[in-house]
Parts: C-alpha cells; sequence; structure tokens
C-alpha cells in the first residue's frame, strides 16, 4: 500500500517538472521571435534616405528647367505654369516630409518613392497641358494673323475702289468746273451825264468793272449759280465789307473771303457776266487782282495796275 503511494507521488513530481518545462520553452520561443522582430524594426529604421533626396532634387531641377523653358511667350501660358509650378512644389514638399530625417524604415522609404512616382506623373501630365496650350495659342494666333491680314486686304480694297469713286467723282466735278474766257478789269469813272470811261487813276477811279463770258459746258448743271468775286489789293489782303456786299464761302474745303456776290441763271449759252464793284473810299495805288470763283472753284482771273 505504502509502495503504491510512493509511486503515485513520483509520476505527479513528474509530470510537474515536464509542464515546468513546457512553459519555459512556450516563454523562451515568445522572446526569441519578439526580439527577433525587434531586430528587424531596428534594421528597417536604419534605411538611409541620401538616394531619395538627391532623386528628389534632379526631378525639381528638372522640372523648374522645363518649365522655364515655356515661361514670356504667352500670358495665359505663363499663368498655367505658375498654377502648376505651385501644385509640383507642393507634392515636392509632401515627399520632403517624408524624408526629413536622414534615416526613415523601408516602409517609409517606399512611400516616398511611390510619391516620387507621382510627382513625375504630374510633371509629365503638367507639361502635355502647357505643350496643349502653347498649340491652341499658335493656332489662334496663325487665325489671328489671318483674320488680320484679310482685314487688312479688305480695307485695302475698300479704300482703293473709295479712292476710285473719289476720283472718278473729282473727275465729273472737274468736268463740271466752268470756265471763262474774255476776261475784262477795268477802273470806271462815271460821268454826270451817265457815260463811262476807263481810267487807271485812282483819284478818278468810281468803281471797277469786272466782266467775263462763260464758256460751254455740257456737264455742268443747268440752273441759278452763285458766282463769288474776290478783289486782293497791294498788300495781298481781300478787299471784303458787308456794307459793299462781302462775306465768305467755302473753296476746296476752306474759308474763303469774297468782295461780292452775283447769283446768275446758267444756260449754257456763253453768256456774259458783269460785276460792277463800289468800294466806298478812294482806292490805294498799286496792284489789283480780280479773281471769280463758281462751284467752289476759282475759274477765272485779271490784273489791273491803279496809278
Amino acid at each position: 500500500m505504502a509502495n503504491q503511494e510512493s509511486t503515485d507521488n513520483t509520476k505527479k513530481l513528474l509530470i510537474g517538472i515536464i509542464v515546468v518545462l513546457l512553459f519555459g520553452n512556450i516563454f523562451f520561443i515568445y522572446n526569441y521571435v519578439n526580439t527577433d522582430r525587434e531586430l528587424n524594426i531596428t534594421t528597417e529604421e536604419l534605411v538611409d534616405t541620401k538616394a531619395a533626396k538627391e532623386e528628389l532634387d534632379k526631378l525639381l531641377t528638372e522640372s523648374n528647367n522645363l518649365l522655364e523653358n515655356y515661361k514670356g511667350k504667352n500670358a495665359e501660358l505663363d499663368k498655367l505654369i505658375e498654377t502648376k509650378n505651385a501644385e509640383i512644389q507642393e507634392k515636392a514638399a509632401e515627399i520632403e516630409q517624408l524624408l526629413k530625417s536622414g534615416k526613415i524604415t523601408a516602409a517609409q522609404l517606399r512611400k516616398a518613392k511611390d510619391e516620387l512616382d507621382v510627382l513625375r506623373y504630374y510633371v509629365k501630365k503638367y507639361t502635355a497641358q502647357i505643350d496643349s496650350l502653347g498649340k491652341a495659342n499658335k493656332i489662334l494666333l496663325a487665325k489671328n494673323k489671318e483674320m488680320e491680314q484679310n482685314l487688312t486686304e479688305e480695307k485695302d480694297r475698300n479704300e482703293n475702289l473709295t479712292m476710285k469713286n473719289i476720283t472718278l467723282e473729282n473727275k465729273v466735278n472737274l468736268g463740271k468746273k466752268l470756265s471763262v474766257t474774255e476776261f475784262d478789269l477795268f477802273g470806271i469813272n462815271r460821268k454826270s451825264s451817265g457815260r463811262e470811261t476807263e481810267t487807271t487813276r485812282t483819284r478818278r477811279i468810281d468803281f471797277l468793272k469786272i466782266s467775263f463770258t462763260l464758256d460751254e459746258n455740257f456737264l455742268a448743271d443747268l440752273g441759278p449759280k452763285d458766282f463769288y468775286l474776290r478783289i486782293v489789293g497791294p498788300e495781298g489782303t481781300t478787299i471784303s465789307s458787308e456794307s459793299t456786299g462781302g462775306g465768305s464761302f467755302r473753296a476746296q474745303g476752306e474759308d474763303v473771303l469774297y468782295s461780292m456776290k452775283h447769283t446768275a441763271e446758267f444756260d449754257n449759252t456763253k453768256q456774259t457776266i458783269t460785276f460792277y464793284y463800289d468800294k466806298g473810299a478812294e482806292w490805294d495805288k498799286g496792284d489789283y487782282k480780280a479773281e471769280i470763283y463758281a462751284d467752289g472753284f476759282l475759274i477765272g482771273t485779271q490784273s489791273i495796275k491803279l496809278r
């Protein structure tokens, strides 16, 4: 009985030792795995970021140089370049943040390299957009140049047509211009009997008599026409006074003083028109010139020297 009890105690002791050894092995294995994991983590933390930083710097330098080549060609293009370059710099700052310490984990380095790949994609995408806009601007510029050329050609055609019309109109107007013959200019002394005698002596002149005959002109318009007499005195100035019928008129785009106006019915029959101009004061000695205007044109001139 005593031997049986001793045997049981021995078995219990053996079982206890086995349990202790089993738990010891489990603890050892757990510590070994954790220690190996910590060693791996420590190894990952020792990954160098120098190569990744150099790669980032190279990529930024290349992208900056590339975008710089596009600048200054177009205002809209410059604005796009500025925007896209800011986006590239923002993405580069994110990568720089990942590489901020000299050594990072392998997982972090992989993420940084993935971001570098994304940055390369953006640079390629943005430069493609810029190229597309540049081509579109070139096409638009070419079209604008072509349109401007067409407008210039059309303007030249219109100007040429206008000039032809003006030339034709001027030719017609010149064709309508009247001309005179038998243009006479006399100083007249009127006797008390009414008889008139010609004179060039200033003391004896009562008025100037200007007489001319119109040539035939089948292009000129028939009907009433205003004829303007302009008398230029020795000093080169026009003798004009409202009290003696003077005023101003338009001749070839300018305002011209006249001494006297006479309206006559033009009938294209070589009619003779006569002006009697009384200055209303004594005449000065010197050279005088009489000019006749009609329809804005100078149609005849004659001179006289008074003594």
